[in-house]
């Protein structure tokens, strides 16, 4: 008997002509809706609903303040950062249970290596109300503000942690309740500029702050009787848990020791991302006297190697016994190729941003081989043939088997700093026996 029959003769004519239809809602924060840096929102969204979690976005006015513009010769100049960079954490409870993000508190970084290792200038260019241009155009930074302060209505609209995109919808009624937390970045999210007479330090602070934020999601409406039908006969006829995969990500930012880890314990270990800083990035670069200088350290991936010297590197990954390339790297240039193998393929419709010049001092940007050195070397090693497990729901990633394993990164001559990233899947899991939901990271 087909799913279809199982439905009462009454309502088979109202199933079949059923629609989907959805709804725009408007969620308020739980508490505060303004804040500066290290304000935590929370948001709860709907319940008993199926929510739509493609189509989350945050509005909010986010403002710089404190610039100086006393003259030609004496300014402080910032730019409004990619709506990515706003954001320290990005974490997702559903039924009280972190699915995703509490094990990431550089959220901003890992999203732009991302952008660095697979975003393409088209779609730079087409993420208009979230402000990405910025990475491409820096050329504001060279003159005086114009004002003391400058505000933007931003959209913050494609988060990390999501589920995948064949189980984008989850129904609250089934899970329970979900929240989305988010916290705002510190004050080295700016791209700052400076040309000063007098000591830099001097100057005003500048500071960043949003107000008014709010989120929207979309829920269906009009549920189909049919949808009610097969769920029904899914939970009473099999006690198979019903999984949905999420994106995770557990991460670590540390001085380059040579022998850097990072530990973790998960059912499947898409890959490994490392991005090394010539300086520590959350520090705050010097400004020299009556110079025009940038300060973009947080988002500099720089592997202190150029192509005189890029050959006395050496880099590898292990796990356990293996070793990730077999034959460790000692060229810096090859992983660029690595990076974009793991993500591509080696495909020529690669479009990547690693050779993209984004850190300036007021000087138009350009794209340059070498910047993949100096400004935006990410090695991305994946374990697995197929895609991302969370992506497509097959997880062929490295699984620790319950056990908490070190993810080792042996380097020399590479960065001062490392942020090493485990692109992870977990899974939420409602088990229909008893109706509990967990999550199996």
């Amino acid at each position: 008997m087909s799913a279809a029959e199982q439905i009462p003769a009454p309502l088979r004519y109202g199933a079949s002509q059923s629609q989907a239809r959805v709804v725009r809602n408007t969620i308020m924060p739980q508490g505060v809706s303004t804040g500066g840096p290290g304000s935590i929102v929370r948001f709860v969204l709907p319940e008993r609903s199926i929510v739509d979690l493609r189509s989350l976005s945050l509005y909010y006015t986010y403002t710089i303040s404190g610039m100086v513009n006393t003259g030609a010769e004496d300014f402080s100049n910032a730019q409004i950062p990619a709506s990515y960079k706003h954001w320290k954490s990005v974490r997702f409870y559903v039924s009280g249970a972190a699915a995703s993000g509490s094990h990431n508190q550089h959220y901003d970084q890992i999203y732009h290596a991302l952008v660095c290792a697979s975003g393409s200038e088209d779609w730079v260019n087409s993420r208009l109300n979230n402000n990405y241009l910025e990475l491409l155009d820096s050329t504001e930074l060279a003159s005086q503000p114009g004002a003391t302060s400058k505000s933007a209505y931003i959209t913050c609209d494609d988060f990390l942690g999501l589920p995948n995109s064949k189980n984008y919808c989850i129904d609250t009624s089934l899970y329970g309740s979900v929240h989305m937390e988010v916290q705002f970045n510190d004050n080295n999210q700016l791209k700052i500029s400076r040309r000063t007479q007098t000591d830099g330090a001097a100057l005003a602070s500048i500071n960043a702050s949003f107000e008014n934020i709010k989120l929207k999601v979309d829920t269906v409406t009009s549920i189909s009787p049919l949808y009610v039908s097969l769920l029904a006969e899914r939970i009473s006829g099999s006690d198979a848990p019903i999984r949905v995969p999420f994106q995770d990500i557990r991460t670590i930012v540390a001085s380059n020791t040579g022998s850097n880890r990072i530990t973790v314990n998960s059912m499947c270990v898409d890959a490994l991302m490392v991005c090394p800083f010539s300086a520590d990035p959350n520090s705050n670069v010097s400004f020299a006297h009556n110079a025009l200088e940038s300060n973009n350290a947080r988002y500099r991936f720089n592997s202190g190697r150029n192509e005189g010297n890029a050959n006395q590197t050496r880099f590898s990954c292990v796990v356990g016994s293996e070793v990730f390339p077999r034959q460790p790297i000692e060229q810096a240039s090859e992983l660029a190729d690595v990076t974009t193998n793991s993500i591509y393929g080696n495909s020529a419709r690669s479009t990547n941003l690693l050779y993209r010049t984004m850190t300036t001092g007021g000087a138009p940007t350009s794209s340059s081989r070498l910047a993949y050195l100096s400004q935006n070397c990410v090695a991305l090693q994946r374990f697995s043939l197929l895609t991302e497990g969370w992506s497509e729901g097959v997880l062929t990633g490295l699984n620790t088997a319950g056990q908490s394993v070190d993810f080792v990164v042996n380097t020399q001559n590479f960065g001062s700093h490392l942020l090493i990233a485990a692109l992870c899947t977990s899974c939420l899991v409602f088990d229909p026996k008893t109706s509990a939901v967990q999550v199996e990271s």
